[in-house]
């Protein structure tokens, strides 16, 4: 049910001779991150942007920390009603949201900007992914960001070629990290990301898949050595969806300034994190190691071994009647054009 305040009349018009109050909405916007997350804070400065372009016609009711649903059910809370607005996460639900997957697909274009891949998903998710996944369960994509690129973050070795790799235990997030673990040639351990610290502590795994700015989030440059920087081992992306109907009640020009208030905080949460970025490297660098390319000679070497994983994503997916073959093209010419 949309909570939804109706002022005095409708814009446009007189009533006894008096000018109308336009119609006022407030929708409840509902997610898992903590107040003190960036993407919290992300996500406040784009209600206070939707309400600064609308003048003051739209406004939200905030419940972060999960206070309305679990982050697991914050998808059926938007599409029973219980909020208005809520956040999705494909890589936690992806037998529901499988094609949205496919910014965790490693080395797509190897492109690491990451202004361009936030516009790409952008560009992909009020389209594409709308249409083929969000829509048919009545829920519309409002605002859309990925995170940093997934790098390969070690406690002792630089590796520099695939053959360090052989045999080392790389800590993933499952699915499709998983596969890619395995394609490099390493082992991968399935960790929560809570746990990786103690792990990389421990010695129990040699390293692991991380973006960087959550990676400082947990603290695990005090455990960890060597990163690379110019790799694109998959993104995770980060989705707020509105209930379709109480959509369809938003002024068209209140809809826009979502899209438009969406895509206005995106250089904010950029420059969170390539501050935190550098406080990493700057941490890594202290205790000997640092941040670090790998050569463009060697990259070849690592599009060659991440390729099937793509394929075999596309393969399984097409195979269920999805169109994972025209999204994965869609989503590759978008991030190299």
């Amino acid at each position: 049910m949309k909570s939804l305040v109706i002022g005095l009349g409708v814009a446009l018009g007189l009533i006894w001779g008096k000018p109308v109050i336009a119609q006022e909405f407030t929708l409840r916007v509902a997610d898992s991150f903590p107040t003190t997350h960036q993407y919290s804070i992300n996500t406040k400065a784009w209600l206070d942007r939707v309400t600064e372009l609308t003048g003051g016609r739209i406004t939200f009711e905030y419940y972060p920390a999960e206070q309305l649903a679990k982050s697991a059910d914050l998808l059926d809370a938007v599409e029973s009603g219980i909020a208005d607005i809520g956040y999705a996460a494909p890589l936690y639900m992806s037998d529901r949201l499988p094609i949205s997957t496919v910014t965790a697909l490693p080395l797509v274009g190897n492109v690491s900007d990451p202004q361009k891949l936030n516009d790409a998903f952008n560009e992909l998710a009020q389209n594409e992914l709308n249409e083929v996944e969000f829509l048919p369960q009545g829920v519309r994509v409002v605002r859309a960001m990925v995170t940093a690129p997934y790098q390969l973050m070690m406690r002792a070795d630089k590796i520099t070629s695939l053959d360090q790799l052989k045999g080392k235990k790389i800590r993933s997030s499952g699915g499709v990290q998983e596969r890619s673990v395995e394609n490099l040639g390493a082992v991968p351990v399935a960790i929560p990301a809570p746990d990786l610290y103690p792990a990389l502590q421990r010695g129990t795994i040699d390293g692991t898949l991380f973006n960087t700015p959550t990676a400082a989030g947990y603290k695990l440059e005090e455990q960890l050595k060597w990163s690379t920087s110019n790799l694109n081992l998959g993104l995770f992306p980060v989705l707020y969806v509105i209930n379709e109907n109480v959509w369809s009640t938003l002024p068209e020009d209140i809809q826009k300034a979502m899209i438009q208030a969406g895509r206005d905080v995106i250089p904010l949460a950029i420059e969170a994190d390539r501050k935190r970025e550098v406080e990493f490297d700057e941490a890594l660098k202290a205790r000997g190691g640092g941040m670090y390319a790998i050569e463009a000679e060697e990259l070849p070497n690592w599009a060659a071994a991440l390729k099937p994983v793509s394929e075999a994503w596309i393969k399984n997916l097409t195979g269920q009647g999805k169109p994972a073959d025209k999204v994965f093209a869609r989503w590759e010419k978008l991030v190299t054009e």
